[in-house]
C-alpha cells in the first residue's frame, strides 16, 4: 500500500481532515499498518487479526480497502476506533516543569489583581490526564483553593478521557527523581497509585476534536492559560493555523499559550509573541505585544519573529521533558537554581531552567515541604520575564549561551555554545545544548550532536531520551527502543547511587 497515487492516499488525506494529523509524522508505514489492523479485526477471524497485528506479514487487498473505506464514512465507531491508534499517549506528570513553575507564579499574581474571578486553565489535547493533573497540583501548591480554579480538558482520544477520569495511574507516569508531588496528592494501589479526589475534582474532562471547537466565545469564558504542547508538530501547516485561530479566540487578553519546545518557530510565525520565560515556551497574543515585555532583538532568518518556518516533521525536537531539577534546590516539582550553582552572567534569565537548565552541574538541594511552594512562587514572580537583551557571550560559559538560547537568539547561542568548544575542549553538555538549539530550529543537525554527547556521556538521559524520540519519528523504532532501555538503565544506576537522573558520566578518553 502506497500513498502516492495508491490505496493509502484516500486514507492519508482523510486523517489529515479529520484530525489534522501529517502522516508523514507518523513514519513511513504506520498508517497501512493501522489500516491492516482495524481491517484485520473489521473483516477478518482470529488469524486476520494476528496477522493484522505484524501488518509487514499482511497487507489488505484492494477490494478490502474498498470495502472499510466504505465502513470508514458509514460508521462513527470505526472512525473512532482507528483514530485511537493514532493517537499514542506520551506524556507523566510535571513533563517540562517550568511550564507550571510559570503557571503557578502567573496564577498567584492574576489573582491578586483579580481575586473575584476564577483562574481558568486549558489543556488541550490532555491525553491521559497528567497535563491538567499537574496544573491542578501545582496551583494548589501554590496555595490556591479549589474554588479558585477552572481546569478544562479535552482530547480527541475516548480511551484517554476515560483513563484521566480514573485518576490511576503506574510507573511510567511518574519520572524523575523529583516526585515529592506523589507523596502529597497521591494513595498507593495495587497497580500503581491514584490521585486524591481533591485534584480530581479540579479538572472537567472532555471528548473533543481540537480542530471542531467553536470560535465564538466571550470574555468570561477566555483562559487565562493553555497547554497545547507537542501536537502542533504533529499537523499539517493548514490545521496548525487551525488550531492556533482556535485557541487564540479563547485565549484571554493578558493570557498565556504554552507549546512544546519545537512548537516555537509555528507560534512565532502565527504572530504571537515570546513571554520570555526560560525553558517554559510561554507565548502571548499578538495584541498584547506593545505592553509585554520588549521582545529582545533575534538575527535574522530562521530565529526571527514572524519568519521562522514550521520544524521539519522528520526532524522533530523532544517528546521528554528537559533535565529533571533533582539536582537543583526547590519545591521538587517548581525547581530553583541551586545555591551552589555558578553565577548567573549579567543579563541571563532568571526563575525556571530554560535551556538554562540543558546539563547545568551542581550539588543536590534538600527541597523544602509543600508549605513553602508558595513563598518560592511568590519570590521568583518577578522574575519570569527575561530582560530584553541578554548579555553578550562570554568564551567559556555555557551559562551565557543558555540565555542567548531562552531569548530565541539562536545563531549567536550556537556561537556561543562553539566558543566554549573552542576555549575548553569537547563536552557532552556543550553538545547536548547544540542538539537542544538544532532541536528548536527543526534542524537536522540536532542527530549529531546528541550523538557526540553521548559518546563523551554515554548515560546521559535527556541526549538519550531526544535522539530516542528523533530516531523514532524518522522511523528507526529499534534504534529509538534500543536508546530509551539505555536511558531506563541509566536511571535505575542514578538511583541505585543516589545521584539525580539527569546528570550523567564523562566517558574517559
Amino acid at each position: 500500500m502506497k500513498a502516492a497515487g495508491g490505496f493509502e492516499a484516500r486514507f492519508h488525506a482523510w486523517l489529515s481532515r479529520e484530525t489534522g494529523i501529517d502522516p508523514a509524522s507518523l513514519g513511513a508505514d504506520f498508517v497501512a499498518r493501522a489500516l491492516a489492523e482495524r481491517i484485520g479485526a473489521t473483516f477478518g477471524g482470529d488469524a486476520a487479526r494476528e496477522l493484522a497485528a505484524v501488518a509487514r506479514a499482511w497487507q489488505p487487498s484492494p477490494a478490502e480497502l474498498d470495502a472499510y473505506w466504505q465502513l470508514l464514512n458509514a460508521s462513527a465507531a470505526e472512525r473512532h476506533a482507528l483514530i485511537e491508534l493514532f493517537v499514542v499517549p506520551e506524556t507523566w506528570f510535571f513533563r517540562e516543569r517550568e511550564a507550571f513553575a510559570a503557571l503557578a507564579a502567573l496564577a498567584v499574581e492574576r489573582l491578586r489583581t483579580r481575586p473575584s474571578q476564577p483562574v481558568q486553565v486549558l489543556s488541550a489535547p490532555c491525553s491521559t490526564g497528567e497535563e491538567p493533573y499537574t496544573a491542578a497540583m501545582a496551583l494548589i501548591d501554590a496555595g490556591l483553593d479549589a474554588a479558585q480554579l477552572r481546569i478544562d480538558a479535552l482530547d480527541i482520544s475516548a480511551r484517554a478521557i476515560e483513563h484521566a477520569r480514573r485518576g490511576e495511574y503506574g510507573r511510567n507516569s511518574f519520572r524523575g527523581h523529583a516526585l515529592e508531588f506523589r507523596a502529597r496528592h497521591f494513595e498507593p494501589t495495587a497497580h500503581g497509585w491514584r490521585l486524591h479526589e481533591r485534584i480530581r475534582d479540579c479538572v472537567q474532562f472532555r471528548h473533543a476534536n481540537l480542530l471542531d471547537l467553536d470560535l465564538d466565545t466571550d470574555d468570561a469564558s477566555r483562559y487565562d492559560f493553555i497547554f497545547c504542547r507537542n501536537v502542533l508538530i504533529y499537523f499539517d501547516r493548514g490545521a496548525q493555523e487551525r488550531v492556533l485561530r482556535t485557541l487564540d479566540a479563547r485565549l484571554a487578553d493578558d493570557g498565556l499559550l504554552f507549546v512544546g519546545p519545537a512548537e516555537t518557530g509555528v507560534v512565532m510565525r502565527y504572530g504571537m509573541s515570546s513571554a520570555r520565560i526560560p525553558l517554559a515556551f510561554g507565548f502571548r497574543r499578538q495584541a498584547r505585544r506593545a505592553a509585554a515585555v520588549p521582545a529582545a532583538p533575534v538575527a535574522a532568518g530562521r530565529a526571527g519573529f514572524g519568519t521562522a518556518p514550521p520544524p521539519p516533521v522528520g526532524a522533530r525536537p523532544t517528546l521528554v521533558a528537559p533535565p529533571e531539577p533533582a539536582a537543583r534546590a526547590g519545591s521538587g516539582e517548581l525547581a530553583r537554581p541551586l545555591p551552589g550553582a555558578a553565577p548567573r552572567p549579567a543579563g541571563a534569565p532568571e526563575g525556571g531552567a530554560g535551556f538554562a537548565g540543558a546539563g547545568r552541574s551542581g550539588a543536590p538541594g534538600r527541597p523544602p515541604r509543600a508549605p513553602a511552594v508558595l513563598g518560592a512562587v511568590a519570590s521568583t514572580r518577578c522574575s519570569l520575564a527575561v530582560p530584553a537583551s541578554p548579555a553578550p557571550a562570554r568564551a567559556g560559559s555555557l551559562e551565557a549561551a543558555r540565555a542567548l538560547a531562552d531569548a530565541g537568539q539562536f545563531e549567536a547561542a550556537e556561537r556561543a555554545v562553539r566558543a566554549v568548544l573552542d576555549e575548553a575542549g569537547p563536552s557532552a553538555d556543550a553538545y547536548y545544548l547544540l542538539g537542544l538549539i538544532a532541536d528548536a530550529q527543526g534542524q537536522p543537525g540536532a542527530v549529531a550532536h546528541y550523538r557526540k554527547a553521548l559518546y563523551l556521556a554515554p548515560t546521559h538521559r535527556e541526549a538519550l531520551t531526544h535522539l530516542a524520540t528523533l530516531l523514532d519519528i524518522a522511523g528507526d523504532h529499534e534504534g529509538a527502543r534500543w536508546l530509551k532501555e539505555r536511558a531506563r538503565r541509566a536511571d535505575a544506576q542514578a538511583g541505585k547511587h543516589g545521584e539525580p537522573g539527569g546528570r550523567s558520566h564523562a566517558r574517559r578518553r
